[in-house]
């Protein structure tokens, strides 16, 4: 069974996905080669902290922005806080046993019992609650399968410059979507991603990854949640 991708498909209800890859697709060496080091330098790192600055168009048109400030630390503790343009700031904490999450406009907040390390609770989170966590699918150990899995072309375009940095360009395509995905060439991390449809005219999603803190000391305390004082507890309700 495939394991079906985080990466956002345009802001449409659904995840990045699709069905339709028979698993006879081209696949360019190099492209494979590219994503398996990403992976490789990811899975290293025992704490990361990044940046993701989003821009999304969904199938009516709507546009929406978000700023997310993303730290990791080994495999059970997350913090991420997302600030929107329309006014709709959120963070979220998990500590290994708890997720929280606080919604700033609202002053409302809940907090649920959790899996035991980070890539369940992305699962968890997402498959009954609907929410995106920023660069999901990088953090797995089997981002290039499940690539292979789902688009039946993975292109290498070789080296391309965004602004100061050094990139290598790859593209993953299906029936219905095309992916871009910059890598930095230096770090092997990424740097940028933009989805769009070959559906609905309308669907995009861009991505850009920066301010990469490979192994910084970040203390217990950032990843543990403490109700602000006036701020009510609310149940946090499962996607329909």
């Amino acid at each position: 069974m495939k394991k079906k991708l985080f990466l956002y498909t345009m802001l449409s209800a659904v995840l990045f996905i699709s069905c339709n890859s028979s698993g006879d697709g081209e696949y360019d060496t190099r492209a494979i080669e590219s994503l398996d080091k990403l992976t490789e330098t990811i899975g290293k790192v025992e704490s990361l902290s990044y940046t993701v600055d989003s821009y999304s168009v969904n199938n009516n048109g709507d546009e929406k922005g978000k700023q997310s400030e993303v730290y990791l630390r080994g495999t059970n503790k997350m913090f991420i806080e997302n600030k929107g343009t329309q006014g709709n700031n959120k963070s979220f904490w998990y500590n290994g046993e708890k997720f929280a999450y606080f919604l700033y406009n609202k002053n409302e907040y809940d907090i649920l019992d959790a899996p035991d390390n980070i890539l369940k609770l992305i699962d968890s989170i997402n498959s009954k609650y609907g929410i995106y966590f920023p660069a999901a699918d990088f953090l797995y150990p089997t981002l290039t399968d499940d690539l292979m899995d789902n688009y039946n072309q993975i292109l290498y375009f070789g080296e391309e410059k965004i602004g100061n940095l050094e990139c290598i360009a790859l593209e993953a395509s299906n029936e219905e979507t095309i992916v871009h995905i910059w890598i930095e060439k230096e770090t092997n991390l990424p740097h940028k991603m933009v989805i769009t449809s070959k559906t609905n005219k309308n669907k995009f999603y861009e991505a850009v990854y920066s301010n990469w803190r490979v192994n910084p000391k970040l203390p217990d305390v950032m990843f543990e949640f403490q109700a602000p004082s006036g701020s009510k507890q609310v149940k946090f309700q499962p996607k329909n």
